[in-house]
């Protein structure tokens, strides 16, 4: 069975230092790396992968998009701005392969994502899929009313049988506080079936003391699969009654941080998405996401060789790291 995902979010100009006065551009943002790395784990003819969006007319969106193919990512339900353009970032890396970034983002034609110019039909087509994921930065992006008419989208999806994946990804800089962040992301989780948030962001936005926490609010909010990344400490992996704790991979070279994250999470569902257990799915995920962290950048090159399907010695990324 082929299954249809539509991912959520913005995909931005990348600008990667190579030396202080030097530049790679690439193109990536937290949901577009999800949609990257589920293609490029899933087994051929297994996934429709679409990643949701609205981009410019420029020259550097016109690029952008077309390099999606090469991630075996569609654009089906993605819409051109006239007169929009690409948002942008640069990363800058420590010698510890930590990174931080600088975003250029505010006219975006991705903000109107679910605005009065975002065609209805999108809504229809969006909640015909198997599975939607979205994050807390897709979130950040959107307006009070874009966020209601999302949260409906994401209502029928799951009235039609589909369902929702969501990881909370907080990022200071495009909330005005975590109680904001907080409540946004809550009207998700309770329309969420599988969340993969990291431990770190969700102690910042609800105020988490352990995973064992988080896991707890998770179930609550009616959440029945989760995956808790914890960076070097492994990830923790939970449904409605079980917890289980992986431990990271040993041993890695660190380079850049940037989307080991999203590596997890597109590499996780991938593997769910074929009916293997939880387990297995977490350590392919992490096996991927330990592999990122090795490369600068936040995308592997296309069509790299995939990681195994199962590695039992192991396990998660020393590091986490999304935009």
């Amino acid at each position: 069975m082929r299954n249809r995902i539509a991912l959520i979010g913005e995909c931005m100009i990348e600008l990667s230092h190579l030396a202080p006065d030097r530049l790679a551009v690439g193109y990536a943002g937290d949901a577009f790396n999800v949609a990257a790395y589920l293609a490029r784990t899933a087994a051929p003819g297994t996934a429709d992968v679409q990643f949701v969006t609205l981009v410019g007319d420029d020259p550097y969106s016109t690029r952008m998009r077309a390099s999606w193919e090469t991630h075996d990512v569609g654009s089906d339900h993605t819409r051109t701005v006239p007169g929009g353009q690409a948002g942008l970032y640069l990363i800058r890396t420590d010698e510890g392969g930590e990174r931080t970034f600088h975003y250029y983002r505010s006219q975006s034609a991705a903000r109107g994502l679910f605005g009065p110019a975002h065609p209805r039909d999108i809504d229809d087509a969006i909640a015909d899929h198997d599975l939607v994921y979205l994050s807390g930065i897709t979130l950040s992006i959107l307006s009070p009313d874009a966020r209601g008419r999302l949260l409906t989208v994401l209502d029928e999806t799951r009235r039609r049988g589909g369902r929702v994946a969501f990881d909370t990804n907080y990022r200071p800089a495009g909330w005005p506080s975590p109680a904001a962040a907080s409540e946004a992301m809550s009207a998700v989780l309770t329309r969420t079936d599988i969340a993969l948030p990291t431990f770190t962001d969700d102690q910042t936005v609800f105020g988490d003391l352990t995973p064992a926490d988080t896991i707890r609010r998770l179930r609550q909010a009616g959440v029945t699969e989760m995956a808790v990344k914890r960076g070097p400490q492994g990830c923790v992996i939970a449904d409605t009654m079980t917890n289980l704790s992986i431990p990271a991979v040993p041993h890695v070279q660190v380079i850049d941080t940037t989307a080991a994250g999203d590596a997890f999470n597109g590499a996780y569902l991938a593997t769910r998405l074929t009916g293997a257990p939880q387990q297995q799915a977490a350590e392919t995920a992490t096996t991927l996401a330990a592999q990122v962290i090795t490369h600068r950048g936040a995308l592997l090159p296309p069509r790299q060789t995939r990681p195994p399907a199962h590695e039992t010695s192991k396990t998660s990324p020393t590091r986490e790291a999304t935009h």
